[in-house]
């Protein structure tokens, strides 16, 4: 599977957050660098982030929307890896 650029960004701004954050926290950060996201493009982003085992997110009790998402491990080796290539 290839690996999109944007899924680099949302896992740096993680990186640097060092925390969980709200969809629209992260949504907001990412604005600020330039990387915008319209309707639920983020969502399904962080869909495939976390079926690679890259981010881990809390799903509110409903089932329909994510309460937080954080980076795991595996996710911040992948950052660290791209980013001193």
């Amino acid at each position: 599977m290839a690996f999109e650029y944007v899924w680099l960004k949302i896992l740096q701004v993680l990186a640097a957050a060092r925390r969980p954050m709200s969809v629209e926290e992260l949504r907001s950060s990412l604005a600020g660098t330039g990387f915008r996201f319209d309707g639920r493009h983020l969502e399904e982003a962080l869909g495939r982030l976390g079926s690679m085992g890259l981010v881990e997110a809390l799903v509110l009790a409903g089932g329909g929307s994510i309460g937080s998402v954080t980076i795991t491990p595996a996710g911040e080796r992948k950052v660290r890896g791209v980013v001193r290539f």
